[in-house]
């Protein structure tokens, strides 16, 4: 490093400093304005270079920030700063210099106005403005490179087939482990190095194109396509949970539930989805804004793999991306096996419970299982529990930090609830997602129903359901969160959904196109590629529906078939704001309690559509229409063609629905103890069978008018509330930047300093969060409770806080090289070890016990303990017979 200081304006970009250059050369750095020449390329010192461009795109960057006049360049950040004003996203500091670009002039600025004036408005013209996309996303396309290829469409689909079993088999345990995109890199790209080997250059020329087993080295883009196709498999256990909760005895136990009925009913789910998407990708696609950062790993593993690297040095680290990536995914893959099945303990690492295991409170408290996992800063070595709540290494830290603190006023919440045994939740664990009758065990349906129906006879002898404190707060947030999701993304994005409510108008009416009129640089690039029209979606939607009334007309689940139409509806109204929410934030929540509570009043004692609708409005439409437009703009970024990912997508559809209901027969006749508690390899069910079931008794059997009128009053009202945060952030975002300055100079007059100090450090700072907060985290932050606790969020806390805030700060250019492979790495590494060491330990269970596989149970914390005993009548609650 240098001893001569970089003549980098410190504000050019976040995280540029003499600390943030990586192997830096004083020879490229110039001492001084060089007024010879109008080459402004030659003021950009080479660290900055890798930074604006580190994919060695340099000297295309270059060439247009040269040949960029300042007239231009003052008209694209004007444009820019206005269209990126409600961006969350948007780099805090390249906003500010924008500002500074736009407002003085270059005397006022100093001396690298005119380049920093070129250099962000080529980020904005040419490249883009997000760190992470620069990084994984070419502002340049080749539409010459191979892409929908025999041997793509083979590998994509052969490894959805595999994907679809194991997203199937382990959906039931908690956590879950997939073999998500950014993992199945691993395995698919030797299998294709392999194919490029083997297979003969034979091919056919069809509408003068010709399409070959082997048309040479495997591309990237052919990667990605490949990709693509496989994605579509995780995202066929939709339906699982409705059939899960059917069948099972242990849930409702349903006879009629066979194998056409799960095909069927995976198949319109699947493909009412992905027609779905077509109403969504012109809002959640082709605006820049819509960023999708959990996409971003899984292009940046595809890059490492195919894309041949220039061999350099950042802060000491040469080594290759590809080779990085497969030292970490072996090491995980090893190492793994430690928290995994050899020293459990350190997957639960509730170590504090250990200090006294009989302590109820500190069980509650502190504990990984039974309790909240407060104040533990260390509760595990799982690198799947770590990142099982946030996306940790892709998730924007802005996302992750404010969900995380949000998340202690939740506990806060539960602790009130709990110790003042509101709703009798005090003869129960603390954080449960189950339902428990009177007597504290778990709730038995089939003691209340008839024929699929609520006995009210048999009910007042047995019982209501009862909830934990965790899942009434889990439940009652979920209620405050769609007012204000729905006024705050409405208002605060107002610009984006409008232009993209009139686009979608345009497109139907007059076969307006995606991309026109757009000023970023990988829409005008995929501007040269046929679009998707929009009829075939809606023919997929149409084909869907009708199968959707077949379904309701064969079968008794007494669901009446206007509710098909109902939840279509919700979704074309309030879909449209969650899925920009899911490509902004990278967070994503469903439509479930909505549909809960006008399921609940509409159709009251019929849990079959209850379940129906929600498996159809919350996890078919908005949610699997999420993930398929989440596709679409990986492909957006990597310049795959629009229909290449239709015909792949459509295909890999019908296929994998057939393994996935193969599967799922496998797992629930074969796994032993399928949702117990107790079951040893994690097939417990926490995380869709029982709280699937636990709102079908909530909202489907009990119906919404006995749960807001009688049970749960309290639910009725955090619509309200929600409703009121979201006006109190918006008035304080909209207004608070015009009045609260004056008033603060006025306050500050007439007060003498040291009150006018305390105001400051309180109220005012308190006032000022308002104007940057998002509401929507705050709400998600509180509400992700039962069965999950702070355990499994505080490690993502940390990592997120290393990876997403101080490496893109302070060491930018090595973070935009390995942190992506890093994330994708290391889950890769967990789902080949999980699934070698199910078969090898799991399925036919080898015990290993000794302390460190017992110790994380031994105590009260591994128990479903509560702090009141059942009375001595046998139940708590309500007299018998006078249930409400």
């Amino acid at each position: 490093m240098s001893g001569k200081p970089e003549l980098v304006n410190p504000d050019m970009s976040e995280g540029i400093s003499p600390q943030n250059s990586k192997d830096h050369d004083p020879e490229k750095t110039l001492t001084g304005k060089l007024a010879e020449t109008n080459k402004f390329s030659d003021q950009i010192p080479h660290s900055l270079l890798e930074e604006l461009a580190p994919n060695g795109e340099g000297e295309y960057i270059l060439d247009k920030i040269n040949s960029m006049t300042t007239e231009e360049a003052l008209a694209i950040i004007t444009e820019s700063l206005k269209f990126h004003s409600d961006d969350w996203n948007f780099p805090t500091a390249m906003r500010t210099r924008m500002q500074r670009l736009v407002d003085r002039s270059e005397k006022e600025y100093g001396e690298f106005y005119e380049r920093d004036l070129r250099i962000d408005a080529v980020m904005m013209r040419y490249s883009s403005p997000y760190a992470g996309v620069r990084a994984v996303a070419d502002p340049t396309d080749d539409d010459k490179v191979p892409i929908e290829t025999i041997r793509a469409y083979f590998l994509g689909i052969s490894w959805a087939v595999i994907g679809t079993f194991m997203a199937t088999f382990f959906n039931s345990r908690f956590p879950s482990i997939s073999l998500s995109g950014s993992v199945i890199q691993i395995l698919l790209y030797p299998c294709a190095k392999l194919l490029q080997w083997i297979l003969p250059d034979w091919g056919i020329t069809i509408f003068g194109t010709r399409h070959s087993l082997n048309p040479g080295p495997w591309t990237f883009k052919e990667q990605m396509f490949a990709t693509i196709t496989y994605n579509i498999a995780i995202y066929t256990t939709n339906s699982y949970g409705m059939i899960l909760v059917q069948k099972m005895d242990i849930f409702y136990g349903l006879k009629f539930i066979n194998y056409g009925y799960q095909l069927m009913l995976t198949l319109f789910v699947q493909l009412m989805g992905m027609g779905f998407a077509g109403y969504l990708r012109r809002f959640s696609v082709y605006p820049v804004k819509a960023l999708w950062p959990t996409v971003l790993p899984i292009i940046a593993m595809n890059r490492a793999l195919t894309r041949p690297e220039v061999k350099e040095n950042i802060y000491g680290w040469t080594i290759s991306r590809y080779k990085f990536f497969y030292i970490c995914t072996i090491s995980m893959a090893v190492y793994y096996w430690l928290p995994g099945y050899l020293f459990t303990a350190l997957s639960t690492f509730n170590w504090m419970t250990w200090i006294a295991p009989e302590n109820l409170t500190l069980a509650i408290l502190t504990g990984s299982s039974l309790g909240l996992g407060l104040f533990n800063p260390i509760t595990t070595f799982d690198w799947n529990i770590a990142t099982s709540s946030y996306a940790a290494l892709a998730q924007p830290w802005f996302s992750t930090c404010t969900m995380w603190f949000s998340a202690w006023i939740g506990a806060a919440v539960i602790l009130g609830i709990y110790y003042k045994n509101q709703n009798y939740t005090a003869y129960l664990p603390i954080n449960s997602s189950s339902a428990f009758a009177n007597d504290g065990k778990p709730y038995r349906v089939q003691n209340v129903i008839v024929n699929n129906k609520l006995d009210e006879n048999l009910y007042q002898q047995y019982s209501p359901p009862f909830y934990s404190a965790g899942y009434i707060l889990t439940v009652g947030a979920n209620f405050a969160f769609y007012p204000v999701y729905f006024l705050y993304i409405m208002v605060n994005q107002w610009t984006t959904v409008g232009r993209a409510y009139v686009d979608f108008y345009k497109g139907l009416r007059h076969g307006k196109g995606n991309y026109e009129g757009a000023m970023d640089v990988h829409s005008r690039l995929m501007a040269k590629y046929p679009e998707v029209p929009d009829w075939w979606f809606l023919f997929i939607l149409v084909a869907a529906i009708v199968v959707s009334v077949i379904f309701l007309s064969i079968y008794p689940l007494d669901t009446p078939v206007w509710l098909v139409f109902l939840m279509i509806g919700i979704n074309i109204i309030f879909a449209v704001p969650l899925s920009l929410l899911s490509a902004t934030t990278g967070t994503n929540l469903g439509l479930g309690s909505l549909i809960q509570v006008l399921t609940g009043y509409l159709l009251p004692g019929n849990p079959n559509a209850f379940l129906f609708a929600q498996t159809l409005g919350s996890w078919a439409l908005a949610g699997y229409g999420d993930n398929y437009v989440q596709d679409q703009k990986m492909a957006h970024y990597v310049k795959i063609p629009p229909r290449a990912v239709f015909r792949s997508q459509i295909g890999t559809i019908i296929i994998t629905c057939f393994v996935a209901v193969s599967t799922q027969n496998f797992i629930m006749e074969n796994v032993k103890g399928l949702c117990e508690p107790t079951q040893p390899s994690r097939f417990t069910c926490a995380g869709d069978g029982h709280p699937l079931y636990a709102s079908s008794l909530m909202w489907g059997l009990l119906g919404s008018e006995k749960m807001f009128g009688a049970l749960y009053p309290m639910f009725k009202w955090c619509f309200l509330m929600g409703t009121l945060i979201a006006l109190v952030f918006l008035a304080g975002q909209g207004w608070g930047p015009k009045y609260l300055p004056p008033l603060r100079e006025r306050i500050r007059a007439r007060l003498s300093p040291k009150t006018f100090g305390v105001l400051d450090r309180t109220v005012f700072r308190l006032i000022g969060s308002l104007l940057w907060l998002n509401p929507i985290l705050i709400i998600q932050g509180v509400q992700h409770w039962a069965p999950s606790n702070l355990s499994y969020k505080t490690p993502g806390f940390i990592l997120g806080f290393i990876f997403m805030y101080l490496l893109p700060k302070y060491r930018l250019a090595w973070w935009e090289k390995y942190n992506y492979v890093l994330s994708a790495s290391l889950t890769a590494g967990v789902a080949v070890s999980a699934l070698v060491m199910f078969f090898a330990v799991g399925y036919n269970p080898v015990k290993l016990d000794w302390w460190g596989n017992r110790v994380s149970y031994a105590g009260v914390d591994g128990t479903g303990r509560a702090i009141l005993e059942i009375p001595e009548r046998g139940y708590f609650g309500p007299e018998k017979g006078g249930f409400p």
